[in-house]
């Protein structure tokens, strides 16, 4: 009687090479995954500072109310002329205080200052629907300002402008 023994030698070098090449790929697909998940966060918090800086706006448009009414919000680059409204009043034209369109230029001048320190080619535009333009005023109280924050973002193959918009009425 012949008994039919195998001897197990171990694992084969094909074995080994399979297994290798398994992991391998297992290890590509979570570099993959990461890097597609550090894109998607650079997209998501770029976007939020563009709504970030859109509220910031539209704030301190709302603190400003005189400012808002007579146009001195509407803008599409920083003022030329800018005030100090906050610490030492410099340039204003009453001494420690601020008129409402000091103020708006100042405003102006923050919000332009922090879209360029933020975002990539962060650029903005305030613009004024006047509800009732029978009266000259520039935007009347009631009127609907439309904010506009844009900013370069990058898609696989290039820079794309993206763009975050809002209506508010101050």
């Amino acid at each position: 009687m012949q008994k039919n023994v195998r001897h197990s030698g171990g694992f084969s070098l094909i074995e080994i090479l399979i297994t290798v090449f398994v992991l391998a790929l297992g290890l590509l697909g979570f570099a993959a995954l990461q890097t597609e998940g550090v894109k998607q966060n650079r997209t998501a918090d770029l976007r939020t500072r563009a709504m970030q800086s859109a509220y910031n706006i539209a704030d301190r448009m709302r603190a400003n109310v005189g400012g808002a009414v007579n146009g001195a919000y509407e803008a599409t680059a920083a003022p030329a002329v800018s005030y100090d409204c906050e610490s030492n009043f410099s340039g204003t034209t009453v001494v420690n205080k601020c008129s409402s369109t000091e103020m708006a230029n100042a405003d102006l001048d923050v919000w332009f200052g922090l879209m360029s320190q933020e975002l990539p080619s962060g650029a903005g535009t305030i613009s004024c629907t006047d509800s009732d333009g029978t009266d000259g005023d520039p935007c009347t109280r009631g009127s609907i300002y439309n904010i506009q924050v844009q900013w370069q973002e990058y898609e696989g193959t290039g820079f794309s402008t993206k763009t975050f918009a809002m209506d508010i009425q101050p």
